[in-house]
């Protein structure tokens, strides 16, 4: 039950602190690996505010990891929505990944802890659910481009497991090296990438070259 409300705080402002801190600790030290101490010295309350805005560690965590997925999805869900080509449509997402890894690398961190802490540590999430709320929407994608004629070789569901692996493994290349670049650049020569394959042709119609630095 929350307690008193703070005094010395504007209307949400002890709240942001309290999601920011505990973004910035979550994602470079883990659920586990994070205390309550931490978070609100990092937020620079005391605890009985913690409390008055969240029940405990794992319900803030579990907050924060929510809104993170759903500003993701709602952001895809605006590109999905534009009336341009299928294609633009994919480049647009790709280009909001990467531009959320570049400017938000501890949001990024955050949802790359969710998917691959092991099993059984930090709270008990609906990843499922999670990872539905972007995934739907680029398989919506895929499956009006082949409708249209935009795509082939294979059905919604498996054009939009290829495609999101491709994104998803750039992405997490830049949590692993934080010197990587996602580039506007680098997103469009993806998806023509992903629209060509990497069959031969006397003239590629892209020539990716690897983010990494030499």
């Amino acid at each position: 039950m929350a307690g008193p409300a703070p005094e010395s705080q504007t209307a949400n402002e002890a709240e942001n602190k309290l999601l920011d801190s505990a973004l910035r600790l979550f994602a470079e030290k883990g659920y586990e690996g994070t205390s309550i101490r931490e978070i609100i010295e990092g937020a620079g309350v005391t605890r009985p505010v913690l409390y008055y805005y969240f029940e405990n560690k794992e319900d803030l965590f579990s907050r924060l990891v929510e809104a993170q997925f759903k500003g993701l999805a709602t952001s895809i869900e605006e590109v999905k929505r534009q009336p341009v080509s299928c294609v633009e449509r994919l480049k647009g997402i790709i280009k909001i990944e990467f531009s959320l890894a570049e400017t938000n690398p501890d949001a990024l961190g955050l949802i790359l802890q969710v998917f691959f802490s092991p099993p059984g540590q930090g709270p008990a999430l609906d990843k499922e659910k999670l990872a539905h709320m972007r995934f739907k929407h680029i398989e919506d994608i895929m499956f009006e481009g082949l409708e249209k004629g935009e795509f082939s070789g294979g059905d919604g569901q498996s054009l939009a497991l290829v495609f999101q692996g491709i994104m998803d493994m750039h992405v997490m290349a830049k949590s692993n090296r934080p010197e990587t670049v996602l580039t506007s650049e680098l997103a469009e020569s993806l998806v023509e990438f992903f629209l060509a394959g990497a069959a031969h042709r006397a003239t590629p119609v892209t020539n990716l070259i690897s983010p990494y630095t030499q």
